[in-house]
């Protein structure tokens, strides 16, 4: 990105006269602004700091007048040539044009003509609104757009780095006609090392027409999965270093060549200084259970109690794997802490967070399903290496020690079936906790009810059936079987309506009768 507008355009009037036209637009386009497809700012009015859950510190709010992001707040002190900036730029054309695209960003008014030229757009809409007109050109990419500020300048105007580790996090409040990112800018010294820029870490922002508000802590931000290779002393989860040398931050626009509305409303801190919140910590990565991230590696002894009922031949599998819904057009994928080992061993992941942890990127792609990334293990297999239906009644049930930001799905993969599966869920916990769940607590979905019409009226019903062993039944032309007398694996699936990250840790898992404990789910 050695070629920004921040570089160019945000420094001094003298080069707004190059930098804009006689609509707002940015330099290079003809495309002259469309009014009725233009953001109106009531639609995302009432969006600020209150719109948080939790204490939240302004660091730019239009609604007060602010032109510029108070962008050293909490910062740690500058060099005494060094002078805070936090005037919004935007990067549009310079930036994917260098990759052959030919995007721009349409304004709703001309832009000003001194230093705040961003100051009509935002008195038009309260925030910075426009629309990122996407056009691919020679691109191989997706095109993109992006607004931003940067932290702070040098006496001859270039951007230098700034500490702002204190603000724990950032906050944006906005909308979007698609899923955006809020991006870390590094500056071009380690832009030139991540792909001229593009590999800089990032979290995602969902979809968001009618406003949303968000937080993220700086551990949030990581490099992009497909960025293999990091500069010296980085690693994937990269946000924290980076704000101790934050350059500048962006919202960017990726996607389909296109016309997307967009307005960014807020932007805050996640604190005033307090100390970030850190990961939550697995309870304590050992015990005597199924599985103890300390002792077993990336395996669950599955044959705990239940070796007695296996299959003739059977051979313990137990290896953790996972999975996306890229099958069904998902885009969800993880963010590990650390690489992951040969042949996609998690070994290296549970030896680092003591469990298997990491952040679910859910994005829906394509999917008619809400998006998800799954994780499970395997009970037995063959000598060829096939599954093998297992019973596993005998545990009663399962216990976990986990964390997660949304709801966990746990269901048993059985041998007739690839859907309907018996499920039960773990509700959201930002806190480490142990939740017991019995095989009563396991439920089929709603529509797999239906296709027993006539014959079951409940769900209830249904588990009372699969708690037993049934005969086929010509009225049903179906064969009910207890589940847990035919799992081939247990899966837990990291699942939300919201394209998001969410942050998620498996720890200690154990039997049911070994713990005794009542789940207080509901």
């Amino acid at each position: 990105m050695n070629s920004k507008l921040y570089a160019a355009c945000g420094v001094m009037a003298l080069g707004l006269a190059a930098c804009s036209g006689e609509n707002g637009n940015i330099t290079g386009t003809s495309t002259e602004p469309n009014p009725i497809a233009l953001v109106s700012s009531s639609s995302v009015d009432g969006l600020s700091s209150s719109s948080f859950d939790g204490r939240v510190i302004d660091l730019w709010n239009p609604l007060a007048g602010d032109y510029r992001v108070n962008s050293t707040l909490y910062s740690a002190r500058l060099a005494a040539n060094e002078r805070a900036d936090g005037r919004w730029f935007w990067e549009a054309r310079d930036a994917d044009e260098n990759e052959g695209g030919q995007s721009s960003i349409i304004w709703p008014v001309a832009l000003g003509g001194d230093a705040d030229s961003m100051s009509t757009v935002i008195e038009s809409c309260q925030g910075i609104c426009g629309i990122a007109d996407l056009k691919k050109g020679s691109m191989t990419m997706q095109p993109f757009a992006a607004v931003g500020f940067v932290m702070a300048r040098d006496e001859t105007g270039k951007p230098v780095p700034v500490d702002v580790s204190d603000w724990n996090g950032v906050c944006i409040s906005y909308t979007s006609d698609v899923a955006a990112s809020l991006l870390l800018d590094l500056g071009d010294s380690l832009g030139a090392l991540l792909n001229d820029g593009y590999g800089f870490p990032v979290v995602a922002l969902p979809k968001a027409i009618d406003g949303v508000s968000r937080c993220f802590n700086w551990n949030q931000f990581e490099f992009p999965s497909w960025e293999k290779e990091f500069p010296d002393g980085w690693s994937r989860k990269a946000g924290v270093k980076a704000s101790k040398q934050l350059v500048g931050l962006m919202f960017r626009i990726q996607n389909e060549p296109g016309m997307y509305n967009f307005n960014i409303k807020y932007f805050g801190t996640k604190a005033d200084g307090s100390p970030e919140p850190e990961t939550p910590v697995l309870l304590s990565g050992a015990g005597e259970g199924l599985w103890s991230p300390v002792k077993d590696a990336d395996y669950v002894k599955t044959s705990s109690y239940a070796e007695n009922l296996w299959p003739e031949n059977a051979v313990e599998d137990g290896r953790w794997r996972w999975a996306t819904d890229e099958d069904v057009g998902g885009q969800s994928y993880v963010q590990w802490p650390v690489a992951l080992g040969s042949d996609g061993s998690l070994a290296p992941v549970v030896e680092s967070c003591k469990g298997v942890c990491g952040v679910a990127s859910l994005k829906k792609g394509t999917s008619q399903a809400d998006p998800y990334v799954s994780l499970g293990f395997g009970i037995a297999k063959d000598a060829s290496g096939e599954p093998l239906p297992v019973d596993i009644s005998n545990w009663e049930g399962l216990c976990f020690e986990y964390y997660s930001d949304t709801p966990v799905t746990v269901e048993l993969v059985v041998s007739d079936t690839s859907d309907g599966l018996p499920r039960t869920k773990l509700r959201s916990s930002q806190e480490t906790r142990k939740v017991c769940v019995n095989w009563y607590d396991f439920r089929l979905p709603k529509d797999t009810v239906a296709s027993y019409e006539g014959e079951v009226k409940s769900v209830e019903e249904l588990n009372d059936m699969m708690l037993h062993i049934f005969e086929e039944s010509d009225r049903v032309g179906l064969k009910v079987k207890n589940a847990v007398k035919q799992t081939i694996s247990v899966r837990l699936k990291i699942e939300a309506a919201e394209e998001s990250d969410y942050k998620f840790g498996i720890g200690v898992i154990d039997a049911y009768f070994t713990s005794r404990q009542t789940n207080s789910d509901d």
